[in-house]
């Protein structure tokens, strides 16, 4: 279908769903008790970008069969980044829903992990814990005393993944280790303590000593600027913004010593974004204009109270991100991850619908970071106006849901026999292919010589006769 013709469907929707739009950012507003308008300076309201989220999240709810959104599948996968995602989402926006009843769930699959670390190390990256710390905080939780382990001892989440971690350097999954974990120590404005394994500070320069000379992160330093880690780390960075402060390192890049502000290294760095942005406004990642970059480019630039439709490094032929992002919205309110050829095709070749669980939460968050900017709220990941629910207000819902069942967890040696018995299979595969293929190769030249010696022997070979070979097969 053609996208002019889609956009102009969808146009057509969104007007008949005013009503329900209006509804909901109502409802939401009573939630929240905030106005939703930006105090005078730009003269923009967060109508817009409430409208498109609102679908997205009468999407989801559809989708879920519930009327509560973190109930069904959501609420049993609780721990995991879909379900964490959409609970953390819903409870930015101010919806009150079931999160007494996700947070009981959500401490389960906490505690589960630290049944086991060493396994858990195999399952996990820092940053998944540091996902769970965002949801717990922004459900109303107490993410530094959240379950027990195994020895009756109080889990502390933001200890465990952040100041001393439990896994060791954030940095061995990419810069996304040193990005959340900083993400995670703001969120609340949480007080460094003494001796401390990693310091804000050491977070701060593994971040900026990874900058890449076009003034972009990769997820490794091998890798080209990528538009989604640029705004993550924009966004992690934002709060050491408009200082004078230095920080002084070794560029993991050049390997040379750089002294730099954060404003220097994030100027450097929403040049590189912006030079990344096509006509319509979307934003490319690799060659291909993604919904999930175009979100995080609007997270990167209200993180630093820059507004997406009025600044002017991020609008090409009149178009805004917003625009942008509004391109991948699709009938039923859900956000497609690409409109691209080749991921069109691929989408239709799956039998999906275009949309997209992980592009429509992270659309629903990025719209989130404008309205508070608009509506002079703190950040999206500014935690410190988030509810407060009760140690006893989640046993309480917890106890009234159903015990999960749940297949047997591996112990860490039974992973580790697994991956072996698999290499041992693969290797095995591997060896008898290249037999067969040997052995192929031999009887081809074998027959190649046999051929060859016939014909010498047919009559009218090497006089200009062709020779006949009728009947060869049946000599092999």
């Amino acid at each position: 279908m053609d996208r002019r013709i889609r956009g102009g469907k969808q146009k057509k929707r969104r007007r008949w769903l005013t009503s329900l739009a209006a509804w909901l950012l109502a409802s939401v507003t009573l939630c929240a008790g905030a106005p939703a308008v930006l105090a005078a300076g730009d003269g923009l309201n967060a109508e817009r970008p409430r409208q498109l989220q609102s679908e997205i999240v009468e999407w989801k709810r559809a989708a879920g069969g519930e009327n509560l959104l973190l109930a069904g599948d959501v609420l049993d996968s609780a721990g995991g980044a879909g379900s964490d995602w959409v609970a953390f989402n819903i409870s930015r926006i101010g919806m009150e829903d079931n999160q007494a009843a996700y947070l009981s769930r959500l401490r389960d699959a906490v505690e589960k992990i630290y049944e086991d670390t060493e396994t858990s190390a195999k399952r996990y990256n820092l940053s998944d814990l540091h996902r769970l710390v965002l949801t717990v905080e922004a459900c109303g939780g107490d993410p530094t005393s959240f379950g027990t382990d195994p020895e009756g001892n109080p889990i502390d989440l933001l200890e465990d993944s952040t100041w001393n971690s439990i896994w060791g350097d954030p940095g061995r999954q990419g810069i996304n280790g040193y990005i959340w974990a900083l993400l995670t120590v703001d969120s609340k404005g949480w007080e460094e303590p003494e001796g401390a394994q990693w310091t804000r500070e050491d977070l701060v320069t593994s971040l900026l000593s990874r900058q890449l000379a076009d003034g972009g992160f990769g997820l490794v330093l091998t890798d080209d600027s990528d538009v989604d880690l640029t705004s993550m780390a924009l966004t992690a960075l934002a709060p050491y913004g408009n200082s004078d402060k230095t920080y002084t390192f070794t560029s993991a890049v050049t390997k040379e010593e750089v002294t730099v502000t954060v404003d220097q290294a994030a100027e450097k760095a929403f040049a590189c974004m912006a030079g990344m942005q096509k006509e319509d406004g979307t934003m490319l990642t690799y060659g291909l204009s993604t919904s999930e970059s175009t979100s995080w480019a609007m997270v990167a630039l209200a993180a630093w109270g820059r507004e997406p439709e009025t600044d002017q490094a991020f609008i090409k032929n009149g178009n805004t991100l917003l625009d942008g992002l509004e391109i991948f919205s699709q009938e039923d309110g859900s956000i497609a991850h690409s409109l691209d050829d080749d991921a069109l095709l691929m989408e239709e070749e799956g039998g999906g619908t275009g949309g997209n669980n992980m592009a429509s939460y992270q659309a629903v968050y990025a719209l989130e970071a404008v309205c508070r900017l608009r509506e002079g709220k703190c950040g999206l990941f500014d935690l410190s106006d988030a509810p407060t629910v009760t140690e006893e207000e989640i046993n309480e819902a917890g106890a009234s849901l159903p015990e999960l069942v749940e297949e047997e967890e591996k112990t860490g040696a039974e992973v580790q026999a697994e991956t072996s018995d698999r290499m041992v299979f693969m290797t095995a595969i591997i060896a008898a292919a290249v037999v067969l293929v040997a052995a192929v190769f031999v009887v081809l030249v074998l027959r190649d010589r046999k051929k060859k010696k016939a014909g010498k022997a047919l009559p009218g070979a090497g006089d200009g006769e062709e020779p006949s070979w009728e009947d060869d097969d049946e000599d092999w």
